[in-house]
């Protein structure tokens, strides 16, 4: 509808699908993640799946969870940043997005 081609992760997968198997998926698609899930990067699993994969990722890193229209407008405030960071990162990559300030190259 904003002319941006973004995919929510359900829309090609059942919502209980572990991180382990969607990511390789994602991955291979050469797709870029955009997580809310700040948890992911510290679960030993889902790290070497992200690592295996080669699969880029951004995690808003929030130390608490907004709701829904909250997740909306960081979405929205930080799309340039993302979107330029996409474009000019070596991949793979994995960067934190902060509540504020400049985005954190976390791998």
């Amino acid at each position: 509808m904003l002319g941006e081609d973004v995919q929510h992760l359900r829309d090609t997968f059942a919502p209980d699908t572990a991180d382990a198997v969607w990511i390789p998926d994602v991955a291979k698609k050469g797709w870029i993640l955009v997580t809310r899930d700040k948890r992911i990067r510290k679960r030993p699993l889902e790290v070497q799946a992200l690592a295996h994969a080669k699969l880029s990722a951004f995690i808003f890193m929030q130390k608490a969870d907004p709701d829904r229209w909250g997740w909306v407008e960081l979405v929205v405030r930080r799309w340039t940043e993302i979107k330029d960071r996409a474009t000019t990162e070596r991949r793979p990559f994995v960067i934190g997005i902060p509540e504020r300030g400049a985005l954190i190259r976390l791998r």
